[in-house]
């Protein structure tokens, strides 16, 4: 298709989705603070006028490209709408830019000074601030430019709705339902909305300090890279085709005051062995089918929150992160004869989630500290250090070795192809065929000698994952095996890589991730020596009682919001023969007859006799929503709730309490 920009004939895409991706394409960057590729267009932010045809002028967002159209993308007056919309932007945006975390990074920081704004014919004037910096995720709505940005990457990619806008007016904020705490939310800490966020209103939390004190008090320090960070470097430095970058990485680690760094592309190897076997074990025993990888700890989260039927299904092989971490500090620590409470491990990672991973109850404090790429490359500039002239070091050994496979765990399809190189080594391999069958997710097909074919699915972004598990569940895809990544394009997209993180930029670290596998001799897991040395020295065999005692884990429903119940009708504590019956007041329930059921509720207690044990209370929220009113009587819930239902269960409780000889029968 062609048409006319700024006074010139150019041929664009005929696919294009509106005029700013068709002359993106062409090289012209339209200014815009509320476009995502990947989500509904928006059209708040009103940057990306264009002239059209010489009379209107319109968002270049939300205009479809037509043969012989004439677009003039930067006229005098398109100039001065564009300042007035950034002055208004900055009248009520806190411009303390040097203590903010995109200082250098902000997109509006930059757009000021591209248009020369050095002062504001606005007044300024202050918004209600709303800081919460308690998780992992820190947000302040004092630099928020409602852009909705954040919100439609948690909404539409990936299906969480942690957050959204509310108020009205020149109040509006974005924030967590009621208001809450992000870490009392749904939210799984993937960071996809820290990583589209284009100004400082949401970041992660910086612990670079928490390490350089590990290192003053003279702690063993020892760090562990991930696969996508050195891609994430490389384009960060301007080093692209640089395949020493892990090298120069480790040199700069070790002269800050880290003792030894290892790459986690090793405990890759070591997780994609052992869930390869835990994998053939459930296939030949036809159980627990398909299983779940769970080395992506946003997915891990999401699956406890919204399909806690699958839990069971989730590989209980840790993730690199922390199975590296519990091999350190239960063996590696002996071998070097120092105390695990003196090493201080620090992982570095691409991901804000693996923060959250790293604090679980589940994993005794394995890994001490996660630093995201974004932490790392501040620490690099501020050493000084021109990372163009540091001589690189190997990886320390025996963590240090990996193989093509461990390093592909950084972009979506690398878990799932480590684990089929391992399969191959097992059984005898005819054929694999690998195709997409829809948006984020490929179908791997291998066939085995004897005929059988085991299909594995790779997805990435919760949203896609939404879509594959409900049709896993009715019956309408089948596989074995499924690799999850909640973020697109898998960790090389994670929350806690440098900004800009969108679609373009994930390429280009795909490719370069890609090329710096090429040049590792070896293919599989299995042909990793020192990986194979370590099950000779600790674990004996994959699946051992050993190897599941330091490798493996389980995890539990969760969840999505975190409240408080409301007494009612409390009754003493120590009563032994109460029934607890928890009334849902939630919007759904509340809809569709809650109140009138807890007013019953409240009638039955004082009027009954069997019902005076009844202990009553309020709760918001039993997450099953689409069978609203529910009740919870002792754990058990009542949906599509009735108060003859109601009594009928309550009347089962306490039956069953009659036949426990243990509990008193005062109730009856």
């Amino acid at each position: 298709m062609k048409i006319t920009v700024n006074g010139k004939q150019v041929e664009i895409n005929n696919g294009s989705k509106n005029v700013l991706e068709a002359l993106r394409e062409v090289g012209i960057e339209i200014p815009n603070l509320c476009y995502l590729s990947e989500t509904s267009v928006y059209g708040a932010c009103r940057m990306c006028l264009v002239e059209v045809d010489g009379k209107d002028i319109v968002t270049s967002c939300t205009l479809t490209p037509r043969e012989g159209m004439s677009i003039k993308t930067h006229t005098p007056q398109i100039y001065e709408m564009r300042k007035g919309i950034l002055q208004l932007l900055l009248a009520s945006h806190d411009g303390d830019c040097t203590t903010c975390e995109m200082n250098g990074k902000c997109k509006l920081q930059r757009y000021a000074r591209d248009f020369g704004l050095t002062t504001n014919r606005f007044e300024t004037v202050s918004k209600k601030a709303v800081t919460d910096n308690t998780s992992i995720i820190v947000r302040d709505n004092a630099k928020c430019i409602l852009c909705g940005d954040c919100v439609r990457a948690c909404e539409e990619l990936q299906t969480v709705a942690a957050i959204d806008f509310a108020h009205r007016g020149f109040d509006t904020q974005v924030v967590p339902s009621f208001e809450e705490k992000l870490e009392n939310t749904e939210c799984v800490f993937c960071g996809q909305c820290v990583a589209y966020c284009p100004t400082g209103a949401l970041s992660i939390r910086n612990d670079v300090d928490r390490v350089y004190k590990a290192i003053k008090d003279g702690k063993y320090v020892i760090g562990m890279i991930a696969p996508a960070v050195r891609a994430s470097l490389q384009e960060e430095f301007g080093l692209e085709d640089d395949i020493v970058m892990a090298g120069r990485m480790v040199s700069v680690l070790k002269m800050i005051g880290f003792k030894k760094v290892f790459d986690v592309a090793f405990a890759a190897d070591l997780v994609a062995y052992e869930e390869a076997h835990e994998f053939l074990d459930r296939l030949e025993k036809n159980e627990r089918l398909p299983q779940f990888t769970s080395c992506c700890p946003g997915w891990v989260k999401f699956v406890e929150q919204y399909y806690p039927e699958y839990l069971p299904h989730l590989s209980s092989v840790k993730s690199p992160q922390m199975a590296l971490g519990a091999v350190i500090k239960k063996y590696y620590a002996k071998e070097l004869g120092v105390n695990p409470a003196d090493i201080v491990l620090v992982s570095i990672m691409p991901c804000t989630a693996k923060k959250f991973e790293s604090e679980r109850e589940e994993f005794n404090g394995d890994v001490d500290i996660v630093l995201t790429t974004r932490e790392l490359v501040k620490v690099f500039k501020s050493t000084g250090m021109d990372i163009k002239m540091v001589d690189p070091e190997p990886f320390d050994r025996p963590f240090g070795l990996s193989s093509q496979s461990g390093l592909s765990f950084g972009k979506t399809g690398g878990v799932l192809g480590s684990v089929v190189e391992v399969i191959a080594d097992k059984v005898a391999v005819k054929n694999v065929n690998t195709r997409q069958i829809f948006e984020g997710t490929n179908l791997t097909e291998v066939e085995l000698e004897n005929g059988k074919i085991v299909r594995g699915v790779a997805v990435f972004g919760l949203g896609n994952v939404r879509k594959v598990v409900d049709k896993l569940k009715s019956g309408e895809l089948q596989a074995d095996v499924v690799e999850v990544m909640a973020c697109n394009y898998g960790c090389i997209g994670g929350g806690g890589q440098p900004y800009p993180n969108d679609i373009r930029t994930r390429t280009k670290r795909a490719r370069i991730l890609k090329d710096t596998q090429s040049v590792d001799v070896l293919i599989s897991p299995t042909e990793n020596f020192h990986m194979r040395q370590l099950y000779e020295k600790y674990f004996g065999a994959p699946l051992s009682h050993e190897a599941h005692e330091t490798m493996h884990t389980e995890y539990r429903h969760r969840r999505r919001v975190q409240e408080k119940e409301i007494e009612i009708l409390p009754l003493p504590t120590d009563d032994e023969d109460k029934i607890e019956v928890s009334v849902c007041l939630g919007t759904s329930c509340y809809t569709k007859g809650s109140y009138e059921i807890l007013e019953k509720l409240i009638a039955l207690s004082n009027n009954e006799e069997w019902a005076k044990n009844l202990e009553i209370k309020g709760t918001f929220c039993v997450e099953n929503c689409g069978k609203a009113p529910n009740v919870v009587i002792n754990d058990k819930i009542v949906d599509e709730a009735t108060i003859e239902k109601i009594k009928e269960v309550a009347l089962s409780e306490i039956r069953k309490e009659e036949r426990d000889p243990e509990v008193s029968k005062s109730n009856l």
